[in-house]
């Protein structure tokens, strides 16, 4: 179905890339409640599922017969986060009450079945002196699991680090957006423009309209300014990209939304009917946009400034969440996030954050996002989502004093550490440092991921996010489930007294230290 959109400013394109594999995780529906940790769910049974298991063998999820099982998604190439997690997970099942420890099993599966086979799988669980299952299989077979636990793992390609810019493939990592859900939920969006982004931008500055449509080989543009293509399909828009070394227009390869507008900075698009040679060769740096009507008639123009509403825009257009942006009299408003607008009602809005670089502080805006000129990073949640229930931006600033100029800057405090370049890991007793080294590209995680509690039912109870939870909290709600499930008497069981410093130390020595025997 065909429909007009609104169309949006595009920011200053800065080209840069690097290593990463995001997982952008979908969230199972739920809400934190006060008796446990992590965040408690009303979900689904997951089910029955096949995958291979690190022996080689035909592991059936059914095979998990312990009253409670614990669920971690983790790939043996990520540097940072899932060491970290398994780590915590081995700390947990050491420090289970007696009661429980034959009545709670652990199970891994990876999120990156191309690379992870049994052996690999193995010898990371020897690695880490863990035990429990780590599942692998056919491609298809663990995105099947990953849509029942509604995972998205995604890969990036690997290119090598420019100075002060960005991360995740092009990503600039000191722009961003938090994304709230309203159910509590968050994960953080790095920029990524794409060529649509580019389009819709450049549209909005000339004041052209556009017509386009979702298909299943994502978004089609119909009609430019008036101009739509013809259902008999006798003419359509051909999209073009300049190829800056020959210095000529080319045919894209892919769809507009797999453009990186960060590699790509002139598009054109051209009615097959009209002549393409119009075609111009692009004067300056600033990323623009030409168009060559049925009548061979020509436009052009520039996208160069960059606001909240492009940030917004680009961020989720990045991430393949649908973001339905409304132009209204007094600027850019965000209607809906990933289908999910305000009631009718009113009861609750999308509302717009800031971040306080004086205070490292979220607050509420003072104006809209059309006048929040160069932002670094914004959220989005609903109003009634206080300032300190938003999570602080993940982002780092690079500069050659950090990581040795070879990398930047994840985290803050106990949990920060060194997202190393390309042909560049951590020292083998620092995890702020990169050293150059001898290996193929390294894969890392987004920022959010998570680790499930199930019931015997194989229904997701309670969530953990990250890698920043104690093993402590999570014991204790595996005692809380278990105390609920009638598996244990509640009288009878004490939470173990892991503290804080105990559970951190414990972790982060075991990461580092098994980081270097990984080397």
């Amino acid at each position: 179905m065909m429909e007009e959109v609104s169309v949006s400013k595009r920011t200053r394109i800065i080209p840069a890339c690097v290593v990463v594999a995001c997982l952008m995780s979908v969230a199972l529906i739920g809400a934190p409640v006060s008796a446990y940790n992590g965040i408690q769910l009303s979900s689904a049974s997951v089910g029955n599922f096949t995958l291979v298991d690190h022996n080689g063998s035909e592991y059936m999820f059914s095979d998990a017969t312990e009253e409670i099982v614990v669920v971690s998604f983790l790939f043996t190439r990520c540097p940072d986060v899932c060491p970290v997690l398994t780590q915590n997970l081995k700390f947990v099942q050491e420090t289970l009450p007696a009661e429980l420890e034959d009545k709670v099993g652990f199970v891994s599966i990876t999120l990156d079945p191309k690379y992870d086979t049994p052996e690999v799988l193995s010898d990371y669980m020897e690695m880490h002196g863990v035990d429990w299952p780590h599942l692998t299989g056919p491609v298809d077979d663990v995105k099947d699991v990953w849509s029942v636990f509604a995972i998205d793992a995604r890969e990036y390609v690997v290119d090598a680090h420019d100075d002060n810019i960005s991360d995740m493939e092009g990503q600039v990592h000191d722009s961003s957006i938090v994304y709230v859900r309203p159910d509590g939920t968050a994960e953080e969006l790095m920029f990524l423009p794409t060529g649509m982004t580019l389009t819709a931008s450049a549209a909005y500055e000339a004041g052209w309209t556009l017509n386009t449509s979702d298909t299943q080989y994502g978004t089609m543009v119909n009609g430019i300014n008036g101009y739509d293509a013809p259902e008999d399909w006798s003419w359509w828009w051909s999209l073009k990209l300049f190829n800056e070394e020959n210095q000529r227009w080319e045919d894209s390869p892919v769809g507009v939304d797999s453009v990186n507008a960060l590699e790509d900075e002139h598009l054109a698009w051209y009615a097959t009917s009209g002549n393409a040679s119009l075609l111009e060769v692009p004067s300056g740096d600033t990323p623009s946009v030409q168009v060559v009507f049925p009548d061979n008639t020509t436009a052009a123009s520039n996208a160069p400034n960059f606001t909240g509403f492009h940030l917004t825009q680009g961020a989720f257009d990045g991430a393949d969440i649908d973001v339905d942006i409304q132009d209204g009299s007094w600027g850019h408003y965000l209607n809906s996030i990933d289908g999910v607008s305000p009631p009718s009602d009113w009861s609750w809005w999308w509302e717009l954050h800031v971040w306080n670089e004086t205070s490292n502080a979220w607050e509420g805006s003072a104006v809209g996002m059309d006048s929040i000129d160069e932002p670094m990073t914004i959220a989005w949640a609903s109003n009634n989502t206080s300032d300190d229930a938003i999570p602080a931006p993940g982002f780092a600033v690079v500069d050659d004093s950090e990581c040795n100029g070879y990398g930047w800057v994840m985290g803050s405090g106990n949990g920060a550490h060194c997202m190393c370049d390309e042909g560049y890991e951590w020292a083998e007793d620092n995890m702020m440092q990169c050293v150059l080294v001898e290996s193929e590209a390294e894969y890392t995680v987004g920022h959010f991921a998570y680790t499930y509690i199930l019931d015997e039912n194989k229904n997701p109870r309670v969530r953990y996010v990250d890698d920043s939870w104690l093993a402590s909290d999570f014991v204790e709600d595996v005692i809380e489930l278990a105390e609920r499930e009638l598996i244990i008497e509640s009288e009878s069981e004490e939470v173990p007294s892991v503290g804080l410093i105990v559970s951190v130390a414990v972790v982060s020595m075991a990461a580092i230290s098994l980081r270097s025997k990984s080397e």
